[in-house]
């Protein structure tokens, strides 16, 4: 199982290099944690194509944080944005890739489209049939390492740049 996760504020999240952890007022993530995800999949709404969802990234979920976390949700989950396997999708923004990962998610997600991804809603379990078929959607894909989205990369620093990295399996 993996996470969807509606990025509502992926640009400004990058431009501030806020990157490592996702945050919540509310309990679902921590449920959602507990089930031991591996990867927590990015979206967002195109601009103009309400209703669709585009593919942004996949992130390698960590235990603990990578960097220092300073904010007021009191329930998190972690990534790891120095992991090579923390990817953003450069070209997943074309109508047609837009349209087979809509596709894809509009039935097995239902209650998170007719929700416009509010909330709770915006946060949702993938099993791993359908983390298969992204995988298979995204393979070719261009893809860049997280670090290399945000926008003052240099300043995003390991908590304790000597540890090993950890990889989940």
């Amino acid at each position: 199982m993996d996470i969807f996760y509606y990025w509502q504020k992926l640009e400004q999240n990058l431009k501030n290099g806020q990157v490592g952890y996702f945050g919540s007022n509310d309990t679902k993530i921590l449920e959602l944690k507990e089930r031991l995800p591996n990867r927590v999949w990015v979206f967002k709404t195109p601009k103009g194509m309400k209703g669709s969802v585009q593919l942004l990234g996949s992130l390698l979920i960590s235990d603990a944080p990578k960097v220092a976390v300073n904010t007021e949700y009191p329930n998190l989950i972690y990534y790891d944005p120095f992991s090579p396997q923390s990817v953003m999708f450069t070209d997943s923004d074309t109508r047609g890739r837009i349209e087979g990962v809509t596709r894809l998610l509009q039935n097995r997600l239902l209650h998170a489209f007719k929700s416009n991804f509010q909330g709770d809603a915006g946060l949702q379990p993938l099993e791993s049939n359908v983390v298969r078929e992204l995988e298979a959607i995204s393979a070719d894909w261009g893809k860049v390492q997280l670090l290399e989205r945000v926008k003052d990369g240099e300043k995003v620093q390991p908590i304790n740049p000597f540890a090993r990295q950890t990889r989940r399996t």
